[in-house]
């Protein structure tokens, strides 16, 4: 972390650590239409709402930090990330990859995440808008401005018709199919945001409150404000499932303060009550999926699995455990917390700390790969790295984790980070990990 004096010479208005320009170039400078993220237009103040989303606090003070943070090995595993995933256009043209003529006028010049999902090709031909997401949160959070601005324009290209919503399943260059994925479009969302703080381009601003408005009307269920994990009357659960991973709270207090249209605070102080509910109710983590009532239940939708419990007591349903769905719940958390400093964050961390330490965890070795919602059932096997690293920011809420944190923070850099399409939802967790245990958020 840098001192104050640094602190407050690089962030006069907001949010982050880093101050110099580790991505290379500078940002467009809002004038052009092809890659400034905006839809044309120039500086001025037209942004539907305003004032300092911080709420007159420094942003980045209030998590605990581990001490050993080591920001070189951050840009390393960046670079592998990048070299693993990002490939552009022109990139898959040269290679082969698809015929451009199938491919609209507007994908040309834009970038992509190459990911694996599903019945994917392990070739890294799909697409999904999450990808997408992951891509923006962490080129925004590097100035990797050139990069930012390829992919930003890519998930243009594959919004849903009447929306600023992204197609989640595309192919490659060439089409996009299904519905929306919130995650995605919420972390987009996020990372212009950020990028509108690092550059002062009005354009990322727009495009921010824009998909805002998006995620207002078509993801956010008007009775009980809460986040749907799609557009409405899509596939999951026809608005009565929920995905607690897909509760972007630091987005969410993002458009409190900026979008002054929507009562952004009604929904983020919904989401989070309902958060603390579900993990009250469980041994104090949450389940890959839940109802409105904070029940768990099965999405249907082929992500289901069966978990062996350690103790012979049988099987566990995943959708009803800490597993698949859940490692991306603690960054969200301890995101918010930090930037935010909100009281009911840093519970919802300590009270997942105490359950770990219940369960008798003394280090990230002890972390098991699953944990039942509630029974207290557990695999027998050792916690795959997005699922112990995830549960390692758990101890960000308390400075009485700080040997915790240190020492997690040197697993993660000590474990091998692959570079196949196959390990694109592992390596995507993990480094956004390192940059939250990094000082980079």
């Amino acid at each position: 972390m840098k001192n104050k004096s640094t602190f407050l010479l690089c962030f006069a208005a907001l949010f982050l650590f880093a101050c110099s320009n580790t991505g290379g170039n500078t940002p467009d400078n809002g004038n052009s239409s092809d890659s400034s993220g905006g839809s044309g237009g120039d500086n001025s103040s037209d942004s539907g709402g305003g004032g300092d989303p911080s709420g007159g606090n420094e942003i980045g003070q209030y998590a605990v930090l581990p001490t050993n943070a080591n920001r070189q090995k951050v840009r390393e595993m960046y670079d592998s990330w990048i070299g693993t995933y990002y490939t552009t256009f022109e990139d898959d043209v040269a290679k082969g990859s698809f015929n451009p003529d199938f491919a609209p006028d507007e994908a040309r010049g834009t970038a992509r995440i190459k990911s694996r999902y599903g019945t994917c090709s392990a070739s890294g031909e799909c697409t999904a808008s999450e990808a997408i997401g992951y891509g923006m949160i962490l080129t925004s959070l590097m100035e990797d401005w050139e990069r930012f601005n390829k992919l930003l324009a890519y998930s243009k290209v594959f919004r849903i018709n009447g929306t600023a919503l992204m197609k989640w399943d595309i192919s490659d260059f060439r089409s996009g199919s299904g519905g929306s994925a919130t995650d995605a479009d919420i972390d987009i969302l996020a990372s212009l945001f950020i990028a509108y703080e690092r550059t002062k381009n009005q354009n990322y601003l727009n495009d921010a409150l824009d998909i805002g408005r998006s995620i207002y009307e078509f993801e956010v269920d008007g009775n009980t404000k809460l986040v749907l994990p799609a557009m409405k009357n899509e596939r999951m659960g026809n608005g009565t499932l929920y995905n607690i991973s897909y509760i972007s709270l630091a987005a969410l207090k993002m458009l409190a303060n900026y979008d002054n249209e929507r009562d952004w605070n009604a929904v983020l102080d919904a989401n989070i009550s309902y958060m603390e509910r579900v993990q009250n109710a469980g041994d104090g983590l949450w389940p890959d999926w839940s109802n409105a009532s904070g029940t768990p239940v099965n999405p249907d939708n082929g992500s289901n699995s069966t978990l062996t419990a350690s103790d012979g007591s049988g099987t566990v349903p995943s959708y009803s455990a800490y597993y698949k769905e859940t490692p991306r719940i603690p960054w969200r958390i301890a995101w918010y917390y930090h930037w935010f400093g909100d009281e009911r964050a840093k519970a919802m961390l300590d009270k997942g700390m105490a359950f770990l330490r219940s369960k008798g965890v003394s280090s990230s070795q002890d972390l098991k790969d699953f944990y039942s919602y509630t029974g207290g059932k557990q695999s027998n096997t050792n916690a795959g790295v997005i699922r112990w690293a995830s549960l390692c920011a758990l101890g960000m809420g308390s400075s009485d984790n700080v040997q915790w944190l240190d020492s997690c923070n040197d697993r993660i850099f000590n474990t091998n980070f692959t570079t196949t399409i196959s390990d694109y939802y592992r390596n995507s967790l993990q480094i956004i990990y390192s940059m939250l245990f990094n000082g980079e958020f």
